[in-house]
């Protein structure tokens, strides 16, 4: 087979594979994407690639990562803990100084395990 096809065709399955593990069907992800139905149809059987602008958003309905859909790492490579995704995000949001506030007071913490 083709590498260009082999590769259409292994994405496929990983997208058919997140889609069912969620409990979703083709045309309730189709919805969630902004794409009609016969577009995930295509992409789960290695026919037609989902565009590289909707891949992020594809990854994110499907609750996982470009590069697992891509096959780069598996599923369980990826360890996501929310409550630490959440937590970058505010810290983020932070200015520089209540940055440096917040790490001074995480170092303080966890010098009183050591």
């Amino acid at each position: 087979m083709d590498p260009t096809k082999e590769f259409s065709v292994a994405l496929g399955g990983r997208i058919k594979a997140k889609r069912e593990d969620l409990g979703m069907n083709q045309k309730e992800l189709a919805e969630k994407l902004g794409v009609q139905p016969p577009s995930i149809a295509m992409y789960e059987s290695g026919r037609r690639c989902p565009s590289l602008g909707l891949f992020p958003k594809l990854a994110k309905v499907l609750g996982t990562t470009t590069d697992c859909l891509l096959g780069a790492i598996s599923q369980q490579e990826v360890f996501v803990d929310e409550e630490v995704v959440e937590a970058f995000r505010q810290f983020a949001s932070l200015s520089p100084r209540d940055r440096r506030v917040i790490m001074e007071v995480m170092r303080a913490l966890t010098s009183l395990k050591e």
